[in-house]
């Protein structure tokens, strides 16, 4: 009877996903914590279904985070891992939650992992998220102010990583949410992510600087702006002077490590993970995101025909259908505007050539995440769905949120338009082409209607079926830049002075 709850309760983790009912306990053996043996995991953290869980806690009293290791087949390797890098970051005399418990449950099919929670415990990435909002604050030293604690919060995060680098330690999955910040200390978590092998032999200057770029590869606002400062303060630390050129040396490996993120965040959002949903059937495939799921979504993927034809047309082209659907006209999620491009198939002849290939609707997808990963401004992603007959790909669509504005033609023409009203949104074009050099990216079609000028003041870019990611940025990339570029003076050419304008745009920019 035992080994059948244990084996219930097994399958009851192993299948469990986003919509995981919550609270559920755990019996642990009552030779711990005094007999204290009920673990009630209240709020859910992260979830890989299938793989590992974590959940904040009550043991007893005591509020903890446990983590859960579920594969069936690596559980034990993956604990062994985890349990591993906890105590070499206790050896080393790192600072990292106190480990309270590491053992196996379930009559020992399910290895977990039990440590204190940190009370109050916030990210390097919270912290950071406030200290820029409070930078916008031009209109006192908040601006100042902020900029000073970023740096502060920047200092102490690197002390911690040279400090690992020090004892030999090495993050190989480092990351701003593996540091958390509680009475102002730096607490380093996820052990699973630390390499251990070399403890007690320092790290040298080229594995540091790869380790220091790594960390800092998500593009979050304002930190490239810092990487002098950076290194500085993390040669402070090590006690190193700064060599010339190393500067340049953590911008070019920066660049490098960026992109392999991004493309790993394009190809995850086509499976189950913490941010997407995935569901495949005989007649459909789809993929969502998870801040949009619900049942009228679902609705929506289900029967995509329906909604479309109460929606309002914004293209009603020959191979491919627009249509904006406004919250009150069918179920949307409250407040939120949808946009549903549905790329159609023409004839036999054209089903024929596209049944094999991922759908426009599905690169839409893929490159609207990189966008998304780099922070390129492009209408938000919410789902894509093929329609499927025998395995193979018919019609798809593509659905992302919509932005209120006009393109760039209807903007940069307008008769009312100033001098500086022009003038910001050729700023915004620099920014944006330079983002797109940077991340390796050719668009394909340069349309001025593909640019949007939201009425938020930001510059989206649209039509993303034909863009393309570069990972060797040679003779062929540049020939795909040129070509982009090109076809963007095209769109001025009645008006000589944007066309000299944007001309210079271009001759400014940085190639990678």
């Amino acid at each position: 009877m035992v080994e059948h709850l244990h084996s219930a309760t097994l399958n009851f983790l192993r299948h469990s996903r986003y919509d995981l009912e919550l609270p559920f306990s755990l019996l642990l053996p009552a030779e711990q914590e005094g007999g204290d043996t009920a673990l009630v995991c209240h709020e859910l953290l992260r979830l890989i279904p299938g793989k590992r869980m974590v959940c904040a806690a009550l043991w007893g009293e005591k509020r903890v985070v446990v983590k859960l290791f579920l594969d069936r087949h690596k559980s034990r390797r993956h604990w062994r891992r985890e349990l591993q890098g906890v105590k070499a970051l206790a050896a080393a005399g790192i600072a990292t939650p106190p480990l309270l418990f590491a053992g196996r449950i379930l009559s020992g099919t399910l290895p977990i992992i039990i440590f204190t929670e940190l009370q109050p415990a916030t990210t390097l990435l919270a912290l950071w998220s406030v200290a820029r909002d409070a930078d916008g604050d031009s209109a006192s030293d908040a601006a100042g102010r902020a900029g000073q604690v970023r740096r502060g919060l920047l200092g102490a995060v690197l002390a911690a990583i040279a400090e690992h680098h020090q004892c030999g330690l090495l993050q190989s999955d480092i990351h701003w949410s593996n540091f958390l910040f509680s009475e102002n200390q730096v607490f380093t978590i996820d052990g699973d992510a630390v390499d251990s092998r070399g403890l007690g032999r320092e790290l040298g200057r080229e594995k540091s600087l790869h380790n220091i770029a790594l960390f800092l590869a998500e593009p979050y606002p304002g930190i490239d702006r810092e990487l002098g400062f950076i290194w500085q303060s993390y040669c402070r630390s090590r006690n190193w002077l700064p060599e010339p050129g190393e500067v340049e040396r953590l911008q070019a490996l920066l660049r490098h490590c960026r992109r392999q993120k991004a493309e790993k965040y394009a190809a995850k959002s086509q499976r189950n993970c913490t941010d997407f949903a995935v569901f495949q059937d005989n007649r459909s495939w789809r993929s969502l995101n998870r801040r949009y799921q619900g049942p009228d979504l679902d609705e929506l993927l289900t029967r995509p025909d329906e909604f479309m034809a109460a929606g309002e047309v914004l293209k009603a082209g020959n191979s491919a259908t627009v249509v904006k659907l406004n919250y009150g006209d069918v179920p949307l999620p409250e407040g939120v505007s949808l946009v549903v491009k549905r790329y159609n198939i023409k004839n036999f002849k054209h089903a024929l050539s596209r049944c094999w290939r991922p759908s426009r609707a599905l690169v839409s997808w893929q490159n609207a995440q990189r966008l998304s990963w780099w922070r390129i401004a492009t209408p938000k992603p919410v789902a894509v769905l093929e329609k499927r007959k025998l395995g193979l790909r018919s019609t798809a669509c593509f659905i992302s949120e919509y932005v209120a504005g006009s393109n760039a033609l209807v903007t940069l023409l307008r008769s009312d338009s100033s001098a500086q009203e022009i003038a910001f949104w050729l700023a915004q074009f620099a920014v944006l082409l330079q983002q797109l050099l940077d991340a390796g990216l050719s668009h394909g079609d340069f349309k001025a209607t593909n640019f949007l000028c939201g009425a938020d003041r930001c510059l989206y870019l649209l039509d993303l079926d034909a863009m393309r990611y570069w990972p060797r940025l040679g003779p062929a990339y540049r020939k795909a830049v040129e070509r982009d570029h090109r076809r963007l003076l095209q769109n001025w050419r009645a008006e000589p002075e944007l066309e000299r304008a944007f001309q210079k745009i271009i001759e400014n920019l940085r190639m990678p």
